[in-house]
């Protein structure tokens, strides 16, 4: 519990839902808005109006309400957008971050803000506006966008010299970022990668301020009865494979459907749950295979009801790329052994702690091996079982995890450290 003044507190972030209900499932920042209710503070959380994640609008116009005590929502509205790979994504994430250096004048004054990026130009006004106020402001890196661009393979097989075409048209995007992470007065992060990632654009080196805090996820205390059923389908007496997430160019779950065709024959069945830019090809290609089930996007309850049905939580991945993929603490939050095609400390925490398998992307009889292996040695996924949940409790439970966010939130507030190096 907190002690001491409290704070105004704002909070940037796009790509979450709202927690309107309690059926929506709360994400980094719907989590970490909690924790500091908890302790005593307001918290002010500029968001858009258009979800991300369904997309679909939750507000036609821009709406400023108070979810519950210490909670108060922003919804600024752009235009909205049906891909995440499309310019209108980037006009929308651009409007909106307009819309904020304007509305962010007729507030009181916050303590301290704590900006997300993606999305980097919502990021930037934030820290902007920070600055010109001499408020503190922390950057919590989600992603290296957009770096992480120029690794898609939509990209890397263009011909060289358009590649650098493309980056050249970007540089006004790259020094957004730059500016951004040279303003913060301290970096926080979901992995360690990202955090050197910030600092390499910064310029400087590491300090107390600049800090790794993993999503993690919040203990399953559920009391409801587990229906056996899920959208429909049966998932008792089966050995579930499970992918929770979002069906796009990173996160492609296509190599699971191959995989279940390869073992059509056993009593293994894969749930891919979600939706996304490759969920209508996702649907297509499992739809001739009994064992393959893609019930949409789950709400709260439907997730819960379905880790505790699976043996197995899945990572593809269609590229070498070092990420921490935030379904991975929701699988060990239900003691789930991890299959992972994802390189860094992930791989790394897989192996140093016995929690699961890596398998190279895209190598189809790699994740086979690995699922037949915890399917056909039941001591082995004991073992592992065990493993994932020690792991949870120690490492990735978000009740420990954001109350140590929230005193570095607060430290910093209070000392009212002002990155006095930093320039516009």
């Amino acid at each position: 519990m907190k002690m001491g003044r409290s704070l105004n507190i704002w909070l940037t972030q796009t790509g979450e839902s709202f927690p309107l209900d309690d059926k929506n499932q709360k994400m980094r920042t719907g989590i970490l808005a909690d924790h500091l209710r908890s302790r005593g503070h307001s918290v002010l959380w500029w968001g858009s109006a258009f979800d991300h994640l369904s997309k679909r609008w939750v507000f036609k116009e821009d709406s400023d309400f108070v979810v519950r005590r210490g909670l108060r929502i922003k919804a600024i509205k752009g235009i909205g957008y049906r891909k995440n790979l499309t310019f209108l994504r980037f006009l929308d994430h651009r409007i909106i971050a307009w819309k904020f250096g304007t509305l962010a004048r007729n507030e009181s004054k916050p303590d301290i803000i704590i900006a997300s990026t993606p999305s980097y130009d919502l990021a930037y006004e934030a820290v902007k506006f920070a600055r010109s106020e001499n408020i503190p402001v922390l950057v919590d890196i989600r992603d290296e966008w957009p770096d992480s661009f120029f690794n898609f393979p939509i990209f890397t097989r263009l011909p060289l010299w358009f590649q650098r075409i493309i980056r050249f048209a970007f540089y006004h995007e790259f020094s957004m970022i730059r500016k951004t992470m040279q303003m913060a007065d301290g970096l926080t992060a979901m992995m360690d990668a990202f955090i050197r990632w910030g600092l390499k654009y910064a310029g400087r080196a590491r300090t107390s301020r600049d800090k790794v805090f993993y999503i993690g996820s919040q203990r399953d205390s559920s009391s409801y009865e587990i229906p056996n059923k899920i959208h429909g389908y049966t998932l008792e007496g089966k050995f579930v494979v499970t992918f929770i997430g979002t069906f796009g160019i990173y996160n492609n779950p296509g190599i699971l459907i191959d995989c279940a065709a390869r073992v059509s024959d056993r009593n293994i069945l894969f749930v891919l749950a979600g939706d996304g830019d490759l969920f209508n090809e996702m649907k297509k290609r499992g739809s001739s295979l009994p064992n393959v089930i893609l019930p949409g996007w789950l709400n709260q309850e439907e997730i819960i009801s379905l880790l505790r049905r699976s043996r197995i939580g899945a990572c593809p991945a269609t590229m070498i790329r070092e990420a921490f993929p935030n379904k991975v603490f929701t699988y060990l939050s239900a003691g789930l052994p991890i299959v992972s095609a994802w390189r860094g400390e992930l791989k790394e925490i897989i192996e140093k702690y016995h929690i699961g398998f890596y398998f190279p992307p895209n190598d189809v009889a790699a994740l086979e091996g690995c699922i037949k292996e915890l399917c056909n040695n039941s001591a082995l996924y004991e073992e592992m079982a065990t493993n994932a949940r020690r792991v949870f409790s120690s490492m990735f439970d978000a009740d420990n995890i954001y109350e140590e966010f929230c005193g570095h939130i607060e430290n910093m507030a209070g000392n009212n450290y002002i990155n006095s190096e930093s320039c516009l």
